[in-house]
């Protein structure tokens, strides 16, 4: 049978035993305060760790017939935005298609070369349905699509080129005239092409213009392009 402690026969107790008492139910209740307090914490702070997506892609030759370079081109998804490193051998200066116009004789190295990403943002809504969407959809404004410049600097002949860059959802986006230019805002269903422009032999006076300006189109067939699918 348990013995009844009452109130009087505690304070009976001799000083030391009663501040033990007193000292165990404080850090009782101190350690359920903090237990309290991290569980209210990991509650408001969301997920311990944001979800990612990863994919690979395959980098187009010019004229979209074969590989330039396989499993080359990749793709980052977050909810926060999407980021892209592609690398490639270094294309070799009078050695693939130049666009027309604007690029500085091409004759010998370092040649400029910068990275696009082609934002669809609701591939359903392009004309041929997710994963075929084209240039014209960039004026659906269904689709909701934008144009970003990722990555660009000059590089020699030889090793490899390597492109990475960033794009954050509501990133302001550019693109052709009378597009959309919509911000990335679905950046885990978004349908993403990133190509490869050449802009010829390093133009210093230009510079860094020459490394963030739009050069060629998607007829020009002088872009190395990988799509990555929704």
């Amino acid at each position: 049978m348990r013995k009844k402690v009452t109130v009087a026969a505690t304070l009976a107790l001799p000083a030391r035993f009663r501040g033990g008492v007193t000292f165990r139910r404080r850090v009782v209740i101190l350690a359920l305060a903090l237990a309290l307090g991290v569980a209210l914490a990991l509650s408001s702070a969301g997920p311990a760790f944001a979800e990612v997506t990863k994919q690979t892609e395959h980098v187009m030759n010019q004229d979209g017939v074969g590989y330039y370079a396989e499993d080359a081109a990749h793709l980052t998804r977050q909810t926060n935005g999407i980021s892209i490193r592609v690398s490639v051998p270094v294309p070799q200066p009078n050695d693939y298609t130049y666009p027309a116009g604007g690029v500085p004789t091409p004759s010998a190295s370092p040649e400029v070369f910068t990275g696009w990403a082609f934002v669809f943002n609701y591939p359903d809504e392009c004309a041929n349905g997710p994963g075929e969407c084209s240039g014209p959809d960039l004026f659906n404004p269904d689709v909701e699509a934008g144009v970003y410049n990722f990555a660009g600097h000059p590089t020699g002949a030889g090793g490899n080129l390597v492109l990475t860059g960033s794009i954050q959802v509501g990133q302001p986006a550019g693109g052709p005239p009378g597009s959309t230019m919509a911000p990335l805002s679905n950046p885990e269903g978004a349908e993403v092409h990133m190509a490869i422009a050449p802009h010829g032999l390093i133009d210093p006076i230009n510079m860094p213009a020459q490394a963030n300006t739009p050069v060629g189109s998607p007829a020009c067939g002088c872009w190395w392009v990988a799509e990555f699918a929704p």
